[in-house]
């Protein structure tokens, strides 16, 4: 079976949260959504970053430059 490039995985993030917690290696969840190991590996990796921050404290801000005001 061909792995999947490309893939919305905030479309799947409360599957694949629920399916670390009942204990599911990264490649079993891989296989289930048919990605590839790399692509759950780094949302895994993203994702317990952005946990951290967050009971850290910290005020996530979004990425990149901000969008321009249009003006009336």
């Amino acid at each position: 079976m061909r792995k999947r490039k490309n893939a919305n995985l905030e479309a799947i993030e409360p599957e694949i949260i629920a399916m670390r917690k009942e204990g599911m290696t990264r490649q079993e969840i891989a296989d289930f959504f048919g990605l590839d190991l790399d692509q759950i590996r780094w949302w895994v990796t993203r994702y317990n970053r952005k946990q951290a921050r967050l009971a850290a404290g910290e005020v996530l801000r979004p990425k990149g430059r901000p969008r321009k005001e249009k003006t009336p």
